[in-house]
């Protein structure tokens, strides 16, 4: 099953980003005064290079640029772009707030004849201008200082509008950058993960379909040579399998079954192999009476009990097999000891057991990761695997 992650789509983040930028104008002025509505349309227009740099940065400069590797050019590209924009809406602005209720607030805090030049009266022709007698606000020499020192003010403030126009663009286009690469990272991930899950579940689906022939092989067996020494135990032991194929047809190929049903399993095979071997072969399985219902992975303890049947019965010499499940809170533990006869001490069983723990090495690593605990234990008399898993 495919776990979908739900998160907030990029455009929906950019979307909520301008609207808080759309609100606040609409809380910061008073619409009670007169031209209030007005000043807030100014207000968004004032907007305008800061989106057009958004703009640019996210259309054009993050997939032309920074997501085919181009940081060092991206982020020149970037500045460049901000410097323009505000430069340009820096010559702009002058045209589109003339009439901003804003601007021509502080221009008459500025200049408190601002607008009232027409009714500014004349100087006395028969007052010299630098005459004590010139009313002071109208002294031509003082207006003309104060004039220079509001343009120079003026300047200065235009540089700081300017950087700070600049310095707020490249904040934007920051934040635009942030969610863009970590949404692209999160897809990525999503993909990647996807793409290992697909490929973790094909191969599960390929060992599983490898342990399924290989079972029925051994057991088909067992029955035919069962077959010539007494036909009611070959009887039983097909009714045995049909059952024991029932499970492997409706529950193995579910990926996973209940703890109940495998254990059901187990007696069922221990049963049919039990049929083969002499019974002087001292054959023990110790299941847990009380337990949790657990899932775990279907035939994940077969091919232990398959290869102590194959390495660890002798006909010449007394052999035993043992195997224990035992449930612990949070895990389980599968314990299988077998005798090694002595005709085979010559030939000692790899530690790896062939196809059978190949193979279950191979599922385990793939289900669990390091999340399980593998050990098999070889002596000169004994082979023991020790199993404990999560569940």
């Amino acid at each position: 099953m495919k776990t979908v992650t739900k998160r907030m789509p990029e455009s929906m983040m950019y979307l909520f980003l301008w609207l808080f930028f759309l609100i606040i104008p609409l809380i910061t002025n008073n619409y009670s005064e007169k031209g209030g509505f007005t000043k807030v349309l100014y207000d968004w227009l004032r907007l305008i290079p800061f989106f057009i740099v958004f703009l640019l940065n996210n259309f054009l400069l993050l997939r032309k640029l920074l997501f085919n590797g181009k940081t060092i050019i991206y982020s020149a590209g970037l500045l460049i772009t901000a410097i323009v924009i505000s430069i340009a809406f820096h010559f702009i602005n002058p045209v589109i707030h003339k009439n901003d209720p804003k601007t021509l607030e502080k221009r008459i805090l500025q200049d408190p004849q601002y607008g009232r030049e027409e009714m500014r009266p004349g100087l006395r022709p028969d007052i010299p201008a630098n005459s004590p007698l010139t009313p002071g606000i109208f002294n031509p020499v003082r207006d003309e200082a104060a004039l220079k020192n509001r343009i120079l003010s003026s300047g200065d403030q235009s540089v700081f509008v300017l950087i700070n126009t600049i310095v707020i663009s490249l904040l934007i286009a920051g934040f635009n950058t942030a969610i863009a690469v970590t949404n692209r990272w999160s897809k990525e991930e999503q993909a990647r993960k996807e793409i290992e899950k697909e490929h973790i579940e094909s191969k599960l689906a390929f060992l599983q379909t490898q342990v399924n022939p290989h079972f029925l092989m051994n057991t088909l067996n067992n029955i035919h040579s069962l077959i010539e020494v007494d036909h009611e135990l070959a009887q039983t032991a097909l009714l045995k399998l049909s059952d024991m194929m029932r499970y492997l047809l409706y529950e193995s190929g579910r990926g996973t079954t209940s703890l109940q049903r495998e254990m059901d399993f187990l007696r069922s095979y221990l049963k049919l192999m039990q049929l083969r071997v002499d019974k002087s072969i001292n054959v023990t399985l110790d299941l847990p009476e009380k337990f949790d219902n657990v899932n775990l992975p279907p035939l994940l303890f077969i091919s232990f009990i398959e290869n102590a049947f194959k390495h660890g019965v002798s006909y010449r010499e007394p052999s035993s097999l043992i195997f224990r499940l035992i449930q612990h809170p949070g895990s389980l533990e599968f314990i299988s000891v077998n005798t090694i006869p002595k005709f085979r001490t010559n030939h000692p069983v790899s530690t790896r057991g062939g196809f059978g723990l190949e193979n279950i090495r191979k599922r385990l690593e793939m289900l669990y990761g390091h999340r399980h605990n593998l050990i098999i234990d070889k002596s000169e008399h004994e082979f023991k695997v020790n199993l404990t898993i999560p569940a």
